[in-house]
């Protein structure tokens, strides 16, 4: 459960921080760049706390 928390949190953030930028900056491409770099940084987070320690 803790693995899909860090998941979704991490794509709810930062898509919702490029959804924001999208919508004050009239462009369109920050939200999947969110939601892209929220993916890869909670599979980090994830791979950096439950990866193995050897």
């Amino acid at each position: 459960m803790a693995v899909l928390a860090y998941i979704l949190a991490g794509l709810i953030f930062y898509g919702g921080l490029g959804w924001v930028g999208d919508h004050f900056l009239k462009t369109t491409w920050l939200l999947p760049l969110g939601l892209i770099v929220g993916l890869v940084s909670s599979l980090y987070l994830i791979i950096k706390r439950y990866g193995s320690g050897t």
